[in-house]
């Protein structure tokens, strides 16, 4: 409850009331990326893209991954191919759904699995981890600190969801961006999973709204993007931690590795997401 009374006060984080002089008080300027760049949100980002998709053959992401796990097709690869349908198509015969071998929610939760994930694993935006009144540093640790959230987790294809899963490269990427208040649409998690948006890095890459900068003028919280071995083609990116490390999902799994190795060691380029 507010005091009762007349002189000017400032209510505290923890609930209690300050007397404060009204001369003394600013407008607290909150960091923000110069336009033309991704904007920082102060509030939680919002989900891009339908939440609660069904699964056809060419999907990939965790829902995916676990409908592959229950049914027994799952080969070291999350893609929805026709092993996949056949075998969702002969469950769905079995218990009176319609044969469609596309996976909706009914078959879903047949298949053993809650209404909520159905929609929650689509849902997940990693919290906003930096406040308005923070500067760029404050909002480059809320976005490492994301990604380690997920250290050890497997690498999985066209994964960007809670670190309860595994995640891949970009999907990774993306969370990490959530978490310091960057959206970086049309490029989202939930689309991640969709067809045509299994290599999100060079959407990242191609992104005019992430700063590119010389690959000598590299720091902390820059992102690090890698040509195939052999071409032009993006086909990696991960966060640079300073001192020639990055955090990053590669196969197996997520860890700290050297921003160069035997595995990746074509850089195309640094881009910038907190300027």
């Amino acid at each position: 409850m507010t005091p009762n009374c007349k002189a000017p006060v400032v209510r505290t984080t923890t609930g209690l009331y300050l007397p404060a002089k009204t001369s003394l008080l600013v407008a607290v300027k909150g960091y923000q990326n110069p336009k033309g760049y991704h904007q920082v949100h102060y509030t939680q980002v919002k989900p891009y893209g339908t939440v609660g998709y069904n699964l056809y053959r060419g999907y990939e992401g965790i829902k995916t991954w676990r409908v592959m796990h229950r049914l027994s097709t799952w080969a070291g690869h999350n893609l929805y191919n026709q092993a996949t349908y056949n075998a969702v198509k002969n469950f769905q015969r079995r218990h009176n759904l319609p044969a469609t071998g596309d996976v909706d929610l009914k078959t879903w939760q047949k298949l053993g699995f809650s209404k909520a994930s159905w929609y929650g694993i689509d849902n997940y935006i990693a919290p906003l981890r930096a406040q308005a009144w923070q500067g760029r540093s404050a909002h480059i640790e809320a976005m490492i600190h994301q990604a380690y959230q997920y250290m050890g987790k497997p690498w999985l294809a066209g994964c960007s969801s809670s670190p309860a899963y595994g995640v891949d490269c970009s999907g990774l990427v993306m969370q990490s961006l959530y978490a310091g208040g960057i959206s970086p649409t049309p490029t989202s998690s939930i689309g991640h999973a969709h067809p045509g948006n299994e290599w999100n890095s060079r959407n990242l890459w191609a992104d005019k709204h992430l700063k590119r900068v010389p690959y000598s003028e590299r720091q902390r919280g820059d992102l690090v993007f890698y040509y195939q071995l052999g071409t032009h083609t993006i086909w990696h990116v991960a966060i640079y931690l300073g001192h020639n490390r990055v955090i990053e999902s590669w196969p197996p799994r997520v860890m700290v590795q050297p921003i160069v190795n035997s595995q990746r060691n074509v850089i195309a380029g640094i881009k910038r997401p907190f300027i």
